[in-house]
């Protein structure tokens, strides 16, 4: 009862959204990752549309449970009559009151394969809902990373057009001393304006991503300013191939809403063979009459049988149906193979990207002796070059923080897939009885 009671606030909630989120205080600065990704369950029309759909599949099951119960009917009818001449009572009134009552007590299994297939509808969206929190997550951590890493190209392309405004001034210095042809100030001059390019392209990526971010965390008016590097746990051991696949099989949660979805049309095919089948109906009526008869009873009960006989849309419904499983247990086989893809695809990049951490560790250490070198050059006024080592640093973080993020995406899918990018315990819970 409290789930459906919080199903029904639901819409609510989305219509106050607004007012909440402008009456609570503006994203903190710097932005954390977690903060970030604590924001990714509240309102958001990703998530108000995948719970349109539970609910809609929620009201489904408690129509189709409703079928068994009671239905309740009074009926009044004013109504005169010219008597015959054998009545026992003259009046022309025949007003009467009926209250009549009416239960199906057994239809050969045809309510209980609706139920089945309303509960497996509602599971398979609970699941779909699911995927939708878990790619809300995977958003919110790719656009987090897309901004950090824009502020280190700005960073890196900031040094290189600083770098090449330097040596452009420099050749001109020394071409008004003689010691340059105009060419090679003019091959100078062009490598800093193509420079400058990069520059303004990275400070417009510093701005286009800061604003996808914001519409990610539903927060479109509020662009942050700093983002905090998260620490990020990228040595973990991956598991064979096989493993991973046999694993993303039995617990992907797409997967799991499809399955669910194919039990559904399966039960709705089992309703569709009976659905123009028998049914056995209980009756009880009160009734109060302004003429009293031989033939009227206060008081009636009746088991009722219903057999029909025939109807012209039995075949195209049940056709329907089946036609709906094909294209459910088609999906189902189409997800499976893409997931067998998809977790090869992953493992294989992740590989490949520890490969990487390695090959950025040696460059790092190589970096860094290179710029203690230029820096102790400079100084020693050997050789001014440290500008451009410098520009070499920025570059390589910017490598670094690359490969990190990607490794940090590669595993977040991965878990997404195998379904635990949100606990499980999560998924169960929702699925308990109301």
């Amino acid at each position: 009862m409290k789930r459906r009671i919080r199903s029904r606030l639901w819409p609510l909630a989305l219509l106050l959204a607004p007012v909440l989120n402008a009456e609570e205080a503006r994203l903190p600065e710097p932005l954390t990752l977690e903060y970030a990704l604590a924001l990714a369950d509240e309102a958001h029309p990703a998530l108000a549309l995948q719970q349109a759909r539970v609910d809609e599949s929620l009201a489904l099951q408690e129509l189709s449970e409703s079928e068994d119960g009671w239905n309740v009917g009074l009926t009044g009818s004013l109504r005169a009559v010219h008597p015959s001449h054998r009545a026992l009572e003259s009046s022309s009134n025949d007003s009467s009151l009926r209250l009549k009552m009416r239960k199906r007590l057994y239809d050969f299994g045809h309510s209980e394969a609706t139920r089945e297939a309303t509960d497996a509808a509602l599971a398979g969206s609970r699941w779909s809902y699911l995927v939708v929190r878990q790619q809300r997550r995977l958003e919110i951590m790719r656009d987090y990373f897309d901004v950090l890493l824009s502020d280190l190209e700005y960073n890196r392309d900031n040094e290189a057009m600083t770098m090449g405004y330097l040596h452009w001034d420099k050749a001109r210095q020394r071409n008004e001393q003689g010691q340059l042809s105009d060419i090679e100030v003019l091959e100078l001059e062009s490598i800093f304006q193509q420079r400058r390019t990069e520059w303004q392209r990275s400070r417009n990526r510093q701005r286009a991503s800061r604003l996808k971010l914001a519409i990610s965390l539903n927060h479109p008016q509020q662009l942050s300013g700093t983002l905090v590097r998260p620490p990020l746990q990228l040595e973990r051991e991956l598991p064979e191939v096989a493993t991973l696949t046999e694993e993303v099989l039995n617990n992907n949660p797409r997967l799991r809403a499809l399955r669910r979805q194919v039990a559904a049309a399966q039960a709705g095919v089992r309703a569709a063979k009976t659905d123009h089948g028998p049914t056995i109906h209980g009756e009880l009526e009160a009734a109060a009459y302004n003429r009293v008869t031989s033939t009227r009873d206060p008081l009636a009960a009746a088991l009722v049988i219903e057999v029909p006989l025939f109807s012209s849309g039995y075949d195209a419904a049940l056709a329907g149906q089946i036609a709906r499983l094909h294209q459910r247990q088609a999906l189902l086989a189409s997800g499976e193979l893409e997931l067998r893809q998809a977790v090869l695809d992953l493992w294989l990049e992740i590989q490949v990207l520890q490969n990487r951490q390695k090959e950025l560790a040696v460059l790092g250490a190589y970096r860094d002796l290179y710029i203690d070198r230029s820096r102790a050059l400079y100084e020693l006024e050997v050789k001014s070059d440290l500008g451009d080592a410098q520009a070499q640093i920025s570059d390589y973080q910017l490598q670094q923080a690359q490969a990190d993020y990607a490794l940090a995406m590669a595993w977040a899918n991965l878990d997404a897939l195998r379904g635990q990018l949100i606990k499980p315990e999560a998924m169960i819970e929702e699925e308990k009885p109301q």
